[in-house]
């Protein structure tokens, strides 16, 4: 009889080259991101004094050699875990049932005295264990680097752009499990391996562009409002939508292309009886409800693809 410890061995024998290549960029990324977090930690450690003075001599050049040292390097570190959903999507989830049902092996396996979800569930149990420890292991090693050189100095890089917002925070973790889901489904409907695979990454990399165009309404935005004429309403480390122009009694009035050309931009404002700025924005503290939300819209999406695959792999699979 085959158990679903048998079927979770066979499992591994049969993609024990993708799991411990998976295993050892987790331990080679998550090593090099740890190592750069605790540099970074220890060297923000001696800018504390320089909080609110980058005009001194001293501390501009400190503050110019720890981006150097350790903000700009994390760039690229940041830019790959970008592509870390696609690469589990693709080398784990597509091939995961397609190389059996090309070759037939997976009807042996029907055949035994175990049921089809039963199987399925031993058959996801590895992926979806590995996939989460790798990138849990390295996100939370690229988000306490991204922490360290952000409080330090500031990001160079707006914290709600895709390079640190994708791969940073439990959204990351999700979005891979999510493409991994994706991975398997077709793995399930193609029953070709490099059919599975094309497709994974052409929907898994349309599903991850989905998600970035739709992030900004998963948590309700800020409308703020400021008097005076040179300042504007949102904080310049915002999130910007949308903004305009106010008057007096708080309509909202389009931006003037006439005082763009005036002498005096504000005193033409003032003559057409502008009083202040709006703006729609997410601020900084949006960072965690937004990426705690796209985590709870990407488990929702890869629960019904699992949902899915079990029910065509007991009503549809032969």
């Amino acid at each position: 009889m085959i158990g679903v410890r048998g079927v979770t061995w066979l499992v591994w024998r049969q993609h024990r080259a993708a799991l411990w290549a998976l295993l050892a960029l987790t331990v080679l990324v998550g090593g090099y991101l740890a190592y750069g977090g605790y540099e970074s930690a220890e060297a923000a450690r001696a800018l504390d004094g320089c909080a609110g003075q980058d005009a001194a001599p001293q501390c501009s050049q400190a503050l110019t050699d720890f981006q150097q040292e350790h903000q700009y390097p994390l760039r690229l570190p940041l830019q790959l875990l970008l592509l870390l959903p696609l690469l589990l999507g693709v080398f784990l989830g597509a091939p995961l049932f397609a190389q059996e049902l090309e070759s037939g092996t997976l009807r042996t396996a029907l055949s035994q005295s175990v049921s089809r979800a039963r199987l399925l569930r031993a058959k996801l149990a590895v992926p979806v264990m590995l996939t989460l420890v790798a990138a849990g292991v390295i996100t939370a090693c690229a988000t306490w680097w991204w922490h360290t050189v952000a409080s330090a100095v500031g990001s160079e890089f707006p914290w709600y752009m895709p390079i640190p917002f994708d791969a940073v925070g439990p959204a990351p973790v999700a979005k891979a499990l999510l493409v991994l889901m994706i991975g398997v489904t077709l793995s399930l409907l193609l029953r070709r391996t490099v059919a599975a695979m094309a497709a994974a990454a052409a929907v898994g990399g349309s599903a991850l562009f989905a998600l970035e165009q739709v992030r900004g309404g998963l948590w309700p935005t800020v409308t703020a409002q400021r008097s005076g004429l040179g300042a504007d309403a949102a904080p310049g480390d915002a999130w910007l939508f949308d903004d305009g122009l106010v008057v007096a009694d708080g309509r909202r009035v389009p931006q003037s292309g006439e005082c763009f050309a005036a002498d005096d931009y504000y005193q033409c404002l003032a003559e057409k009886g502008v009083t202040g700025h709006w703006a729609e924005f997410h601020p900084p503290s949006h960072f965690w409800p937004l990426q705690w939300a796209e985590t709870g819209l990407c488990l929702a999406a890869a629960a019904a693809l699992a949902g899915l695959c079990f029910w065509w792999t007991r009503h549809r699979l032969t």
